[in-house]
């Protein structure tokens, strides 16, 4: 599940905001996390002023952005049920084929 990681640069005193997602790397077998910068942290009011690549001049409160995880992370497991349920569906289909391919061959036999 996705989550907020604050970082400071301590030449700065900058906070910047990252979206952390962990995953488990089987190669290494060791968990790793992946991060996608969301933006600078205003100091003020704690609200992420996301980056310019957004090309958007919003600021996304702390809430906001854990609504957006929320909903990334539920957008993700659906995706992922959908890859699922296409792969049953393609079985399904498979052993349909066969089953037709049967009852072909037992009709072809019945008739003699």
């Amino acid at each position: 599940m996705p989550s907020i990681v604050y970082q400071i640069d301590k030449k700065t005193g900058i906070k910047y905001a990252y979206e952390s997602i962990s995953y488990w790397d089987k190669e290494k077998k060791q968990p790793r996390s992946k991060r996608k910068y969301l933006g600078k942290v205003d100091p003020e009011t704690g609200e992420i002023i996301p980056s310019k690549k957004d090309d958007s001049p919003l600021k996304i409160s702390g809430t906001e952005a854990e609504e957006i995880l929320r909903l990334r992370t539920i957008l993700a497991e659906n995706e992922k049920r959908i890859q699922t349920l296409e792969k049953d569906l393609r079985e399904a289909n498979t052993k349909i084929s066969q089953q037709a391919m049967r009852l072909k061959e037992i009709a072809a036999l019945a008739k003699y």
